[in-house]
């Protein structure tokens, strides 16, 4: 990928508002490949600390979300002990290695939602929260298993109609609310099951703004609140920013002293949560592994 090119990824996975973070990690790692036999560089050794550079500049695109920070940071860490050869071969080594990521990072998720699928079962009514790649795997899995899904909008944007548009695919049975009617929904499902963004060290998970609301709702309403994502997930640290994306998305009129936050996620806190779902299988007190 060339300087240009990835000057313009970089601005789209800034942008991009509808990907959950493991899709942009993956969209991340296959950057990395395509700058890998692309960018320019006169030798393997220049090449490597171009690619290291351009993994750092991507880590810190979007800080919320773990697995763009994980994944590129096992990149950056093959590179350099990928041995320092003809620059031809350097570039298909730095390549695929990066794919070979992106393919970990897929086999995951499946293997998370396997785990969720195989723990919820037949004829239950699940309630979530935003669009998790992990969720929609198990949902899908369960698709003919007698389930039933009550999902939320997820404003600003609404991701939770494409979940909508998926779930109507399967013939799934499906209840489409509001994220404000999330506490009066919550007693009707038999458990709420949402992704993460990240899970941080002591086990609370950064979702979507609103995760937070319907794991107290879950907790009031006396059920479950699992999560359910990868370990490339999760963090050995603090939480991170919480991104806050341009105010004008939630229309809002401009009335003169009034200040518009428009804060993406938040953080459920581990007490909340009865269990963690990753393709390690369900883990019911942090830490998990």
């Amino acid at each position: 990928m060339a300087r240009d090119g990835f000057a313009g990824f970089l601005g789209h996975l800034k942008a991009d508002r509808k990907s959950g973070a493991s899709e942009l990690a993956r969209a991340c790692l296959k950057a990395a490949a395509a700058r890998a036999r692309d960018a320019a560089a006169p030798d393997a050794q220049a090449l490597r600390d171009l690619l290291s550079q351009s993994a750092e500049v991507m880590r810190g695109a979007r800080p919320s979300m773990a697995p763009i920070d994980n994944l590129l940071g096992r990149w950056q860490q093959r590179l350099a002990e990928l041995p320092a050869a003809e620059l031809s071969a350097f570039r298909l080594a730095a390549a695929r290695a990066a794919e070979a990521l992106e393919w970990e990072s897929r086999q995951a998720v499946q293997a998370a939602a396997q785990a969720a699928c195989r723990f919820i079962g037949d004829d239950r009514t699940v309630i979530t929260h935003s669009l998790s790649s992990s969720v929609s795997a198990c949902l899908g899995m369960l698709r003919t298993r007698g389930l039933r899904v009550i999902f939320s909008e997820s404003r600003p944007l609404d991701e939770g109609w494409r979940l909508a548009q998926q779930l109507s695919v399967w013939s799934v049975p499906a209840t489409l609310i509001t994220d404000a009617q999330l506490g009066l929904f919550a007693a009707k499902a038999d458990l709420a099951l949402v992704g993460a963004d990240s899970l941080l060290a002591d086990g609370s998970a950064v979702n979507k703004a609103g995760t937070y609301l319907l794991a107290l709702a879950a907790r009031d309403q006396g059920i479950p609140f699992y999560v359910c994502c990868e370990s490339f997930k999760w963090r050995n640290e603090a939480a991170p920013e919480l991104e806050a994306m341009d105010p004008s998305e939630l229309g809002a009129p401009g009335w003169p002293g009034i200040e518009v936050r428009n804060i993406y996620f938040d953080v459920t806190p581990a007490r909340l949560i009865d269990g963690w779902f990753s393709e390690q299988g369900l883990c019911r007190a942090w830490p998990c592994g």
